[in-house]
């Protein structure tokens, strides 16, 4: 059966319009107030009269199937619901008014009413769009709003195959715009009438040329002026542009006003500098509309041999790519949640930031120019397409939303058209290697209209697509479309060894030497309850993803042609239905799902933040055991100091100095109980340092005998209370095994049932003989299992 979804919402506007400020655009909240109802009611009537007594108290942004995403079933709910308000408004409050409703995101299909009458349809879950519902309002104080939201696939909507959980519902801010009868046009496309261009930029004199809608919905003629005032940070006017116009009822008038900055302030990452640009509709001497933008002058290039450059100057990318959810939010994040994620990339010293793979929340945008991070932007058509005119009609008004929403934003260098979309094979039945050859032609056939759509809505900025490890976009002539090709990559994660990154991309720029390249992703997964001094390929640990990064950025920062690279990802994100040591979670991230940060962070930090600093990087592996009298450990810091010393209990080690990748490490004995670890060094004559404690447990000495054997795992796993599980061993005079092959389970299988996912994950394969040598006495022994192989109820298992 599928959910059905109530909620309604009570809006009280009062004081609409006379004086002078009051007569300019409102833009009011709704988001506070709602009723849900996550059961079923009878559907047939968007207008059910008895579903207040079944609801609940509710604020947007909310997304509709937070926690049957990450259950045990391995289906979630993805279907119809309903959302109704009750807003406290009357059509003769707004004499000489026009009443908008603005949606910022709504996943993924939406039906607009109000009083009963359809306003419209929105198809496709990451845009805005927004209905002047002005003519709907009745004379009554109550006017009853319903959007009707469905969730489920279709085969005619991006995305169809997608390696993250789908959200439904209004998860994102919803407003009621207010504006005189002569205003701004809200577009089509979910735009506000307004787009900036920059045709000219330079330090001694820059070019904005502003494109203006504006719309007469009185029944008169009106006699207007049109302002344009540019502003810069402190506040100062520093350019204005004027011009009058005659504008006919139900007419749309168009304008062009070019202003000239002289001495003009760039922006860059390091320097994010905005002014700030008002459009004014001025009426006998009285302003009526008014739209604020931000305004920043760049100009930027991709060369196939040198890379990006800002401003004239050489800038290597360096980025990260982030999806918009969160632990036990779902998609409905708050602005207060971007911007804190935001500031995090940021503070790890990014210049880049890919929004993958969908448009974002407007605000992401506004940080985005204002902290300083490059964007690149694209559409959700990912891994697949429905080869299909409503398919690609459908993607094409995504490609026009997205671009006319976010023209205005220098953040906005590149503008994404598809992700991997070989990825996955749509095809079945006898001949699907013939069908798939009329796909991949289909396929290159709908890529060549999409990037030519980018390039006929914006022709200033930069066409892209992302490509995975696959010769099918080579051979389908994909791969020459974009101006700037991502490359995915992840050696030495689900293929090769960390060193063939450099030798790919050096076959791929040899053979295609007039292509410009970007590592648009690359990254491995890590749980931080996991550690090992003898990391390898898919274990989680800590370790292993620090050694990943640590030789992809190095490698990075040795290809001249390579314009920089995004890690994959910056914080985990839902996955469901994907095993791992953390099911249903992508653990790539270099923060975890609800933004703790991950030892790793602050390898990127030394490399990428110029500010000082010195961090220890052992603090996700603080308890640790062992069943050797003594334990030698390699500890590892990440500074960008000249020198560090390290004290171990005190006791001073070798001073080193950083190497290419600001890593240094030392070995040394750690003693049974707590070792104190020190690191420090100096920073324009100031000390700086980093201190911690490692906890070193001889567990066979604990209690007489206490043992936990992560059995078959070579990583330590730390439990929630704090319980260190040792890594599995042959056999070594205390315990292991003596007969079994160590096996990890398969990256698709996912853990159910448990909370202890790590100590699952991996098992002896053909186990006969294991072998705990102990004191004499009695113990009691408890024995987990994991069916790797699912059998029925009842049957024996050997």
């Amino acid at each position: 059966m599928k959910k059905i979804i109530y909620a309604f919402l009570i809006v009280t506007i009062t004081n609409i319009g006379h004086s002078n400020s009051q007569n300019t655009r409102k833009k009011i909240s709704i988001n506070n107030g709602w009723y849900f109802l996550d059961h079923s009611l009878d559907r047939g009537d968007a207008y059910h009269e008895d579903f207040v007594q079944f609801a609940k108290k509710i604020n947007l942004p909310h997304s509709s199937n937070i926690t049957d995403v990450y259950d045990n079933v391995k289906s979630y709910t993805r279907g119809t619901m309903l959302y109704q308000k009750k807003l406290q408004l009357s059509k003769s409050d707004l004499k000489g008014k026009r009443a908008y409703l603005y949606f910022e995101g709504v996943f993924q299909v939406a039906d607009i009413y109000v009083n009963r009458n359809v306003v419209g349809r929105h198809e496709g879950g990451y845009t805005a769009f927004g209905y002047d519902i002005t003519n709907m309002l009745t004379s009554k104080d109550e006017q009853i709003i319903a959007v009707q939201v469905n969730s489920a696939q279709d085969p005619y909507i991006a995305p169809l195959s997608i390696g993250y959980a789908l959200h439904g519902g209004i998860y994102r801010d919803v407003w009621l715009v207010i504006t005189d009868e002569v205003h701004f046009d809200f577009s089509e496309y979910g735009d506000k009438g307004i787009k900036i261009r920059t045709p000219k930029v330079s330090k001694n004199s820059s070019v904005a040329q502003l494109l203006g809608n504006i719309i007469n919905d009185a029944k008169e003629t009106k006699q207007i002026e049109v302002v344009t005032v540019i502003h810069d940070d402190s506040g100062k006017e520093i350019a204005t542009k004027k011009s009058s116009h005659r504008i006919a009822p139900n007419q749309t008038l168009a304008y062009e006003h070019i202003l000239e900055i002289a001495k003009t302030k760039l922006w860059s990452p390091d320097e994010p500098y905005l002014y700030s640009v008002s459009s004014q509709i001025i009426v006998d001497g009285k302003e009526i509309d008014e739209l604020k933008n931000n305004l920043g002058f760049r100009w930027y290039s991709f060369d196939p041999n040198k890379g990006f450059s800002l401003n004239g100057e050489p800038l290597k990318i360096k980025g990260t790519n982030r999806h918009q959810d969160y632990k036990s939010l779902g998609a409905a994040l708050s602005r207060s949640e971007h911007e804190r994620d935001l500031k995090i990339i940021k503070e790890m010293g990014c210049n880049f930031l890919r929004l993958a793979h969908y448009p974002q929340d407007p605000d992401v945008l506004d940080l985005a120019d204002e902290l300083g991070l490059l964007i690149w932007e694209e559409v959700p058509v990912v891994n697949c397409m429905t080869i299909h005119p409503r398919f690609y009609d459908n993607s094409v008004r995504m490609i026009k939303e997205m671009i006319g929403q976010h023209y205005n934003h220098p953040s906005v260098i590149m503008w994404g058209s598809m992700n991997e979309i070989f990825l996955n094979n749509p095809i079945r039945g006898k001949n699907r290697e013939d069908e798939f050859e009329k796909y991949g032609q289909e396929v290159a056939r709908f890529a060549k209209k999409f990037d030519s759509v980018i390039r006929a809505e914006d022709p200033s900025r930069y066409t892209t697509m992302a490509v995975h490890k696959s010769e099918r976009y080579k051979h389908f002539g994909v791969d020459d479309i974009p101006q700037v090709l991502g490359i995915n990559r992840y050696h030495g994660w689900y293929w090769d060894v960390f060193s063939d990154l450099s030798k790919q991309l050096n076959i791929l720029h040899k053979e295609d030497p007039n292509h410009v390249f970007l590592l648009s992703e690359y990254g491995a997964g890590a749980d931080i309850r996991l550690n090992s001094s003898t990391p390898k390929t898919f274990d989680f640990t800590g370790q292993y993803q620090r050694l990943f990064h640590e030789s992809h950025l190095q490698q990075i920062n040795e290809l001249p042609y390579l314009s920089g690279g995004a890690i994959w990802n910056q914080f985990d994100f839902s996955n469901p239905h994907t095993g791992g040591s953390d099911p249903h979670v992508n653990q790539k991230g270099v923060f975890t799902w609800d933004r703790k940060p991950k030892d790793v962070y602050y390898f990127y930090k030394a490399n990428w933040n110029s500010e000082p600093m010195i961090y220890i990087a052992e603090k996700n592996w603080p308890i640790r055991a062992t069943v050797a009298a003594k334990e030698s450990y390699e500890i590892t810091v990440y500074s960008n100091l000249l020198e560090v010393d390290l004290y171990v209990n005190g006791k001073r080690l070798k001073t080193k100095t950083p190497n290419e990748i600001k890593k240094l490490s030392w070995n040394t004995n750690l003693k049974p109980g707590s070792n104190t670890i020190r690191a420090v060094g100096k920073a324009n004559g100031e000390l700086l340092e980093d201190q911690f404690e490692i906890v070193l447990v001889r567990p066979e000495k604990t209690n007489g005998f206490q043992l936990r054997i992560n059995v078959g795992s070579n990583a330590q796993y730390l439990d929630k209370d704090k319980n260190p599980w040792v890594q599995d061993t042959e056999f070594n005079g205390v315990y292991g095994y003596i007969t079994g092959a160590p096996t990890q389970s398969k990256r698709s299988d996912v853990i159910r049932g448990t909370k202890d996912a790590p100590i699952y994950y991996s098992y002896l394969k053909n186990i006969e003989k294991y072998k705990v040598k102990v004191p004499n006495g009695r113990y009691r022994v408890k024995l987990h299992f994991i069916e790797f192989r699912k059998k029925e109820t009842g049957k024996t298992r050997v």
